[in-house]
């Protein structure tokens, strides 16, 4: 396991990277060297606790927290994880920074209210806490009950609509505890809109028919706006309602596209605050866009939303700026960057993955079969993709053309749904509900009131009076949008007021995305006084898609996987013929050379089967004429030579290869082999040669020592090891020799007698000849020793002799019986050797007689060497007279009488001179 650590713990990063980053994949889209970004469809501003604002925007799908400076401190993105549409409807602040909205839940049409709930974020947090929940009733349109959202320091106040009764609600916006704080009800036929204000007495609410009612503290309403003094009616319909602590009221003026400001203790003091001439003259860029909020900061700023920007307006008069753009901040990291970032991280800990599993797991090495996994399988799937997305894209250009055309259908047929007579009698807001009103509204929705939700699937209708060369929405499936709102006249609104024409296409604005088509609405003079509209929420039909395009991924994942099923399966089949081939390729280099594969396919890899089984018989003949080549080359060159010269075998070999070795050499040699050789023919003298090496030869390889040269009836051996080595292979040979001698008599020959001596010390090993001729041999003086030892042995009466130097290496000498021979002094040598007998391997008889003999032939031996002749001739006659054979014995016993009678040579040592 320790062995794949890295790859796991490299797969379990990968893993984790890719469960952070998939919520933030479309994070992927902008450069993450972007520095700020654009504010596009706004429709709420809210003051922050500080010198900020916090914005809707992104078509009530995002909550921009900004500072002071407008740079960018926090982005909160709706979810609609649940199937359903989210909305942000209203927004405000607590004094510790904390974000409250409020989240309108829509069908998954987009278009009934199934659920208001105010959460609470955190600051520079993006996941929300649940404060309060509304049910919906299922009769609200995109627009709930919950009402006037507003924070003051750690409080949360808001209003529930219940028809005609108006609840007032305050929430802790830390533990969530709620107490209802007020109630009061409207005038008859009055039906709420927009509402300002938490305090009694300082309650302000508009209505669908465009005024303004001040809430007394006793909860009668009173109207304050429009007064029949002044010059506005109520076309000049109030949005956005906004109270300042100095209990002044200001709110959009629809008619006009202006900011209004209204004293409410004096409702006759009214004023334009920001007019569209203001705005075309001050900035020239938001000519003709239509005032989505305002909003009062703490600077005394009025904050007036555009669709794609911001205008800051004091005041105290002094010049106001736009913000259509907001920056990140110098030297920080962004939510792209940081993405951005996790994204290549994850790039790289993958390709090291891939890198570590490669070297780890797969060995450095990549089966055939996964190669044409990697490379079939990616082909499958982008392919399948590629399917997926032509077939997507077919299906939805399909079912979007075939929207359009019910919606044209619909389109079409609102100047019979809609009564144009009755359109021209709603004069202003003051008609909302009426029997006009409730006519035209019955007619426009007969046919989705009886529908279920589900059936209706979001599509709305809209319609349009054309009064004065101006268009003006008088009723809509949003409860949001009020009567006689200005309308902008398009060249597609003009194709159908003026030709009558039906026109479908898509819109986009801060509500959402939309598919729409338009048709002309005629009074019974035959005019076109109207246009009637109906239309789908994209969303809806993106959603829509994206469940097709999800059950069409399913489908052909489904189908991709029996394919790559099939293909591998068939692959996995197809390479069985490899898979037998390798099998029998690794046997082979594994040294099977009696492998054959078994390929049954007619095709080229049965061509190479065949071919792999030829080879592999050639190859088995030619490894049998190496190995008996071998085998016959191992006869005549002894394999050790080359281990010692550091050559793997005989083709290594080169002429003068030598090395320098201390080993332990043997002589062995029949005694008086010349003399019976001329008894014997020559055949038998050749039979007799072999039949004595291959009797004894083993002997010698049993303790690792290797037979350097033949030496006629005898042999050279070398024991590069210990001496015990040389000393037991003599031993043993040795003992051997009784049981050949019994062959040799079965035979009709004479018994053998063998002489053997041993020394140690360096010699060089090595190559000699010449290029056409060469053999191993060995060259050391000590060599040319051995063997003058060995021809002593017979001498001496000997059968094993061995010098001191061989001797003192034994680890265990007690175990070989032996005793002391002397001194020798050899011709051009300085330095004298002492000699050992070694009898260990001589017949009972001779070793009982030598052990018996030992102490008196080894002090004699020693006054030999101190040159007390007299006493050593003494001892070695009582030797003799105990073992009559022992010739060493004998050959001091004369060597002393001789030095007794006549006296040593001048400078004698105690050696014999050989």
């Amino acid at each position: 396991m320790r062995r794949y650590s890295m790859s796991v713990l490299l797969f379990i990063i990968a893993v984790g990277l890719g469960i952070w980053l998939y919520p933030h994949i479309g994070e992927l889209q902008s450069s993450p060297l972007k520095q700020d970004r654009t504010l596009h469809y706004l429709s709420r501003a809210a003051a922050d606790a500080g010198n900020g604002l916090i914005v809707i925007g992104d078509s009530r799908q995002e909550i921009v927290d900004l500072s002071g400076d407008g740079r960018l401190l926090n982005a909160i993105t709706q979810s609609n994880g649940d199937g359903r549409r989210h909305d942000f409807t209203d927004v405000g602040s607590t004094s510790d920074g904390r974000i409250i909205a409020l989240d309108t839940v829509l069908d998954e049409y987009g278009l009934y209210v199934q659920e208001e709930r105010i959460l609470s974020y955190l600051p520079g947090e993006s996941a929300s806490r649940v404060l309060y929940s509304l049910a919906g009733d299922g009769s609200d349109k995109r627009v709930g009950q919950v009402k006037g959202l507003q924070v003051e320091g750690d409080t949360v106040h808001f209003y529930i609509d219940r028809d005609s009764s108006i609840q007032l609600y305050q929430m802790n916006a830390d533990n969530g505890s709620l107490e209802e704080s007020y109630q009061f009800s409207l005038p008859e036929n009055r039906y709420l809109s927009e509402i300002a204000g938490y305090q009694a007495g300082q309650i302000y609410y508009s209505t669908k028919r465009g005024a303004i009612y001040h809430v007394q503290e006793s909860g009668v309403s009173e109207r304050i706006y429009p007064l029949s003094e002044t010059d506005r009616t109520n076309r000049n319909f109030p949005e956005s309602l906004q109270l300042d602590d100095s209990g002044r009221i200001y709110f959009i003026d629809r008619l006009v596209n202006a900011v209004t400001s209204m004293d409410a203790a004096n409702p006759s003091d009214l004023r334009t605050e920001l007019s569209q001439e203001d705005m075309n003259a001050k900035f020239p860029n938001t000519t003709d866009m239509e005032i989505a909020d305002i909003s009062l900061d703490h600077n005394g700023n009025l904050i007036v939303l555009l669709d794609d920007r911001m205008i800051v307006h004091p005041l105290n008069g002094e010049p106001g700026r736009e913000i259509y753009n907001v920056s990140y901040g110098k030297g920080g990291i962004t939510d792209v960057q940081q993405i951005w970032g996790g994204s290549v991280l994850l790039l790289v800990v993958f390709l090291l993955f891939l890198r570590f599993f490669y070297a780890q797991a797969l060995g450095r090495r990549v089966s055939l079969f996964f190669k044409q996994v990697f490379a079939i399988v990616p082909i499958l799937m982008i392919a399948m993709l590629l399917l997926s997305n032509f077939i997507y894209d077919s299906f939805s250009n399909r079912m979007e053309s075939e929207m359009q055309r019910e919606l044209t259908l619909l389109a079409r047929n609102g100047q019979s749904i809609i009564d144009g007579d009755q359109l021209n009698r709603l004069e202003s807001p003051d008609d909302y509900r009426n029997e006009d009103y409730q006519a035209l509204y019955d007619n426009m929705t007969f046919l989705f009131d009886s529908e279920d939700p589900s059936i209706r699937k979001g599509l709305y209708s809209t319609l349009y009076k054309y009064e004065d060369g101006k268009l003006y929405i008088i009723m809509d499936d949003d409860d949001g949008v009020n009567m006689f709102k200005p309308f902008p006249l398009s060249d597609e609104n003009k194709l159908v007021l003026d030709n009558g024409e039906v026109y479908s296409d898509r819109w986009e604005d801060a509500t959402g995305k939309w598919l729409y088509a338009i048709g002309p609405v005629y009074d019974s003079a035959g005019n076109v006084v109207g246009v009637y509209e109906t239309g789908s929420d994209l969303n809806v039909l993106y959603h829509a898609n994206q469940t097709i395009y999800k059950n069409i991924l399913r489908n052909i994942g489904l189908i991709s996987l029996a394919l790559i099923a099939v293909v591998l399966a068939v692959t996995y089949y197809l390479l069985s013929s490899l898979r037998s081939l390798r099998k029998s390729v690794m046997a082979m280099a594994n040294g099977n050379w009696d492998v054959r594969v078994k390929v049954r396919t007619q095709d080229e890899v049965g061509d190479l089967g065949e071919q792999f089984n030829l080879m592999a018989k050639h190859i088995r003949n030619y490894i049998k004429d190496i190995t008996s080549f071998s085998e016959a080359s191992h006869r005549f060159v002894p394999q050790q030579i080359f281990k010692y010269l550091g050559k793997n075998g005989i083709t290594e070999v080169n002429l003068g290869d030598q090395v320098q070795h201390n080993m332990s050499v043997m002589v062995a040699n029949i005694r008086g082999f010349n003399h019976l050789s001329k008894q014997l023919s020559p055949k038998q003298n050749f039979d007799l040669m072999n039949a004595f090496l291959k009797r004894f030869s083993p002997f010698v390889r049993e303790e690792e020592g290797l037979i350097s040269k033949y030496l006629g009836a005898g042999f050279l051996a070398l024991f590069p090891r210990r001496a015990e080595d040389a000393l037991r292979a003599a031993v043993a040979i040795r003992r051997e020799l009784s049981s050949f001698n019994e062959s040799l008599k079965a035979s009709g020959l004479r018994p053998v007698d063998m002489g053997m001596a041993m020394h140690k010390g360096p010699l060089m090993l090595g190559i000699v000849g010449e290029e056409q001729r060469m053999e191993g041999n060995v060259i050391s003086d000590d060599v040319n020793v051995t063997t003058a030892l060995e021809r002593m042995s017979d001498t001496m009466g000997a059968s094993i002799i061995v010098t001191r130097t061989v001797f003192d290496q034994l680890r265990s000498p007690e175990r070989f019986r032996h005793r002391k021979l002397g001194r020798i002094q050899i011709e051009s040598k300085d330095e004298f050797l002492e000699l050992i007998d070694v009898y260990e391997g001589d017949s009972d008889a001779e070793r009982q007689l030598k052990d018996r003999t030992k102490a008196m032939f080894e002090k004699g031996i020693l006054l030999c060497q101190e040159g007390r002749f007299f006493d050593a001739r003494e001892t070695f006659i009582e030797v003799i007279k105990a073992n009559r054979t022992d010739k060493a014995a004998k050959l001091y016993f004369y060597l002393c009488d001789e030095y007794y009678q006549k006296g040593s040579s001048e400078g004698w040592n105690g050696a014999l001179a050989v």
